[in-house]
């Protein structure tokens, strides 16, 4: 009622009491409680008391009313207070380097400030790019109906989409534009946008049919890190878990789906398959010369969509002399799913060695 209270309100709809009777709660409160009474051409706030629940019921009604007599929709999620009160997530575009260059587009500013800019994410991009030729340029509302990539078959659900490695996909809007091609070329093509996992440097070309190339490889263009929304704090990116799991109730803190002994939040860090008992990070085989100063490691399995380090013990423990530390330096994976490096160290009577994945631009 407090927030309520700063609003022009036509009604306070109490949900404390109501008596669902479905398992779908979200479509249910949308079929019988929302549709009768939200008004057309009104905003509408509704408190949400749990992270998981709001993000559901904000898909269920996106879905819904996107293509129906209710849209436009606005409609404002409160996480508790928590996300009432929260800041807004911050452009990852560094502040110097941010800009892309066309020919008839001029210069567009991928971080015209950092709260409108460009945020990069694991599996999507969202925000706005401006260009004083042309005004705004909308890369995604931040918000894929899926939870993890942008359809890009109607405007209710378009943006540009990232495979995770780099690689650049969908569209960008802009209302003096019209559409630009971020998916244009082929996986191998040399000018297919992009940007560099272990810089941040981005590369190749988009396409607007209006005002032809954009260049994204000016080398005035770079991503400072890459977001992973975890709105349920369980240690697994919304994006990757809707994207293996379908939803965000079903892995969390300690779960194991596949029941391969590496919990699923140590799959998502490593990248490998959390539904598949087969998949998953360790070393499959171990060398060593004549002089035990040099081990040759294989592991398995490995992801172009991480970064790796050897780290070695002489103790396996985390802290003191012999703890676990880096060899070495990080690396991305070789081509396909296992990679060989080769380790030289000093003799020590007993040492052990470790394969290690973590998350590039972080």
């Amino acid at each position: 009622k407090d927030i309520y209270a700063g609003y022009k309100r036509t009604k306070i709809i109490p949900l404390l009491n109501y008596k669902f009777e479905s398992d779908n709660l979200e479509q249910e409160f949308v079929d019988n409680l929302f549709v009768s009474n939200w008004q057309k051409g009104k905003s509408c706030l509704i408190v949400v008391n749990k992270v998981t629940r709001s993000i559901d019921l904000y898909k269920t009604m996106k879905t819904q009313f996107h293509s129906s007599a209710f849209h436009p929709l606005t409609v404002s999620l409160c996480l508790s207070l928590l996300l009432f009160t929260s800041a807004a997530a911050q452009s990852t575009i560094n502040s110097t380097n941010k800009f892309a260059y066309g020919a008839n587009t001029g210069w567009v500013n991928l971080r015209p400030s950092a709260a409108d800019g460009v945020i990069v994410g694991e599996a999507y991009l969202s925000g706005f790019a401006y260009g004083s030729n042309f005004g705004w340029m909308n890369l995604g509302d931040g918000s894929p109906v899926n939870g993890h990539t942008y359809a890009n078959a109607s405007a209710a659900d378009c943006g540009v989409n990232h495979d995770g490695t780099g690689n650049l996909s969908g569209f960008a809007y802009g209302a003096n534009i019209g559409w630009i091609n971020f998916g244009w070329a082929a996986a191998n093509d040399p000018n297919r946008p992009r940007f560099d996992l272990s810089s941040g440097n981005f590369l190749g070309y988009a396409y607007s049919a209006n005002t032809g190339w954009i260049n994204l490889g000016t080398g005035d263009l770079d991503a400072d890190s890459m977001t992973s929304p975890d709105t349920d704090a369980d240690g697994i990116a919304d994006a990757w878990e809707m994207q293996k799991f379908g939803n965000l109730s079903l892995a969390g803190i300690g779960t194991d789906k596949d029941g391969d002994g590496v919990t699923d939040a140590a799959e998502y860090a490593a990248d490998t398959n959390p539904n598949s008992a087969g998949d998953y990070l360790r070393v499959i085989s171990q060398t060593y010369n004549a002089g035990l100063t040099q081990v040759t490691l294989q592991f398995a399995t490995t992801r172009p969509t991480r970064l790796y380090r050897i780290e070695t013990s002489t103790t396996l423990l985390s802290t003191g002399p012999g703890a676990w530390a880096l060899i070495g330096t990080t690396f991305f994976a070789d081509p396909g799913t296992t990679t060989t490096k080769i380790v030289t160290f000093a003799t020590i009577p007993a040492r052990f060695f470790r394969a290690v994945a973590s998350k590039p631009l972080q």
